[in-house]
């Protein structure tokens, strides 16, 4: 009996399908896990290594950052890691193909953005106990810092005032003088004119006509600095008008009401002005009438010499009384032979009286007040610094990446951020009272001035930090009518009662500025000695006097200070004036001295080549293990492997 086998094949044929199906399926699922799992390999990878942070970095700094030399070199470091995922014994076969790096952001890229983002997470997570300056009150801070700055910058504004005012009042003087020596040369002229001594005349002719030609020159002199003084004010205004805005609780307004004086000097000035040019205009005419006098001399003197010639050639008329006219000359009597004439001439002369006033006050104190500001000029650092504190020698490298680097910031960081920055800052980086010494010591005067050496970054810190005091020094004395009475009583001394009435205002704002300054001095004195000072002061926390101020200039010292106090630290106010640096600056300057630090225990650190984000794309040849089979591969229109691709990004 012959046996069928139709339902054996295509029972054969149905479970060959089934099985196709099956593995079609179980492959696909397979194939999803494969790119899952090389996904996973590249974040593993990715992970891996951005654990090789530069260890001194985060020791130093807390900053991580992954040192590298190229581009090439991260793609191999990330294809060691990820073959050790793929020559794992598992479902997901694969064989790499490469490591494409997208994008590498280093630390320093976008002007130091990627720095900032580290230390404000490390802050907001890391440090808020202790903070003298809270970062809900950076808002207020940055507006009393600006506030200070620009009141700093219009005290000096108003000082180089005062001096064109003093320039102008010395031309004023200058022309008075010369005035006033015409004066005493016409009379002396009108004296020789009198006793008819014609050789005296001349000679005092001389010097008279020296003296008045000297008017000309003073007068133009005296015209340029008024047209100076003006220009100066002008630019006063115009500097108000840009920091106004600056001012908090209409303080604004003491500095507007310092300009009244100098509007009612330049009106009163304006009336002077017509005197001293009706003084030039009878200069002039009393030198044409001079020489008029001078003919008036000349004709009495050939007059004489007629005479003495007759008198020599016939004697005996001349002892008898003759006349000239008895011998054919002139119809003049010998008593008429004088220079009375002359006299008379030049008696109708415009009188040189001093019309033109100048004050004359106590020049000492004046002095001593310029001495102050001189001080405060030319030397402040070795006025203000401790005796037992010495400078720094240190310098920077030549080379920096602040000077280098492209600028692309993207981001500006608010008053809160900015006072967790200032503050890491503060806690970082060494300054010239930080107890850790360094090569290079004054690490935060370098944020703020960027200077090539200890001592100058220190020198423009404190002249900075100085602007600041004085401009609320300034604001202080300008609120406190006692302090004002006082600089108006010392003004009235300094210039005496001759000067115009606005110039004991005018030297008032001087005394007020020079004050300001004077407590500034012995502000920074009292900080650098490891003191504390307010921010804003009252009349309790005020150390000096005018009598000290006076004193001050007198000794060219600046007063002995206590370290005791109240407010804020030397460091602190470092902090406050970070506020009025370029925050891209700041972030460059901070990667400045990281480097040079780390480079002196690394060789050849570099934080453009200290990876921040790495965007990578991974590449590999999936293995089929289901469609081995030929005829499973014909069924699926695919031979051989399957790429795979894994786009991957880390940061830190």
């Amino acid at each position: 009996m012959r046996k069928r086998g139709e339902i054996t094949v295509f029972l054969s044929l149905c479970l060959l399908c089934v099985a196709a199906l099956i593995c079609v399926m179980v492959e696909s699922a397979r194939m999803e896990g494969s790119r899952y799992y090389f996904q996973t390999a590249m974040g593993g990878a990715l992970d891996s290594l951005f654990s090789r942070y530069d260890r001194e970095l985060w020791r130093r700094y807390r900053i991580l950052g992954l040192p590298y030399e190229s581009e090439e070199e991260l793609a191999g470091i990330l294809a060691s890691y990820v073959s050790r995922y793929l020559e794992v014994d598992n479902w997901y076969p694969a064989e790499l193909d490469g490591i494409e790096i997208g994008s590498c952001e280093d630390l320093a890229d976008q002007g130091g953005d990627h720095l900032t983002e580290e230390i404000l997470d490390y802050m907001k997570y890391g440090v808020w106990s202790g903070l003298e300056i809270r970062p809900d009150d950076g808002g207020q801070f940055l507006k009393d810092i600006q506030e200070a700055a620009g009141a700093g910058e219009l005290a000096d504004v108003y000082d180089g005032q005062e001096r064109e005012v003093r320039k102008l009042e010395k031309a004023v003087e200058k022309i008075a003088e010369c005035a006033a020596q015409q004066e005493e040369y016409a009379e002396e002229i009108a004296g020789r004119l009198a006793g008819d001594d014609a050789d005296g005349f001349r000679k005092s002719a001389g010097k008279f006509r020296r003296e008045a030609g000297r008017m000309d020159g003073l007068v133009e002199q005296y015209e340029k600095q008024a047209a100076r003084l003006a220009e100066k004010l002008a630019d006063t205004r115009k500097r108000i008008a840009e920091t106004e805005a600056l001012f908090q609780e209409d303080r604004a307004k003491l500095f507007e009401e310092q300009m009244d004086p100098y509007d009612a000097y330049l009106s009163e000035d304006g009336a002077r002005r017509q005197e001293i040019l009706g003084q030039l205009e009878a200069g002039r005419e009393n030198l044409a009438l001079l020489e008029q006098t001078e003919a008036l001399v000349s004709e009495a003197e050939e007059a004489w010499k007629a005479r003495e010639a007759w008198e020599e050639e016939m004697p005996e008329q001349a002892e008898e009384g003759g006349s000239i006219a008895a011998s054919g000359g002139a119809a003049k009597e010998r008593e008429e032979l004088s220079l009375a004439a002359a006299a008379a001439m030049w008696s109708s002369r415009t009188r040189c009286a001093e019309r033109a006033e100048y004050a004359k006050g106590d020049d000492q104190k004046r002095g001593f007040l310029d001495q102050v500001k001189s001080l405060a000029e030319n030397g402040l650092l070795e006025l203000v610094l401790p005796s037992e504190m010495q400078v720094s020698s240190g310098c920077l490298p030549d080379s920096l990446l602040s000077e280098s680097a492209e600028r692309g910031s993207l981001t500006a960081p608010g008053p809160l951020e900015r006072v967790l920055l200032h503050e890491y800052c503060g806690r970082f980086f060494t300054n010239a009272l930080s107890d850790e010494k360094k090569p290079v010591q004054y690490e935060m005067e370098y944020l703020l001035q960027a200077e090539d050496s200890d001592r100058r970054n220190l020198e423009k810190t404190v002249t900075q930090l100085l602007l600041v005091r004085q401009g609320l020094n300034l604001i202080h004395i300008l609120s406190d009518p006692a302090k004002r009475e006082e600089a108006h009583s010392l003004a009235v001394m300094i210039v005496g009662a001759a000067g115009l009435a606005p110039l004991t205002e005018i030297t008032a704002c001087f005394i007020m500025g020079v004050w300001a300054t004077g407590e500034a001095v012995t502000d920074l004195r009292t900080l650098l000695s490891g003191g504390r000072v307010p921010l804003w002061k009252s009349r309790e926390d005020w150390k000096l006097s005018l009598e000290g101020l006076l004193s001050m200039g007198e000794e060219k010292a600046c007063p002995e200070t206590e370290e005791e106090g109240t407010g804020f630290t030397y460091e602190s106010y470092l902090k406050l004036l970070l506020f009025l640096t370029d925050h891209q600056d700041l972030q460059l300057r901070m990667l400045d001295i990281m480097e040079m630090n780390i480079e002196r225990e690394e060789a050849g650190f570099s934080v453009e080549k200290c990876a921040y984000r790495v965007d990578v794309c991974g590449k590999a040849g999936g293995k089929h293990v289901f469609f081995s089979l030929p005829f499973v591969e014909n069924i699926v229109g695919q031979t051989g492997g399957y790429p795979l691709e894994a786009p991957a990004e880390r940061a830190y």
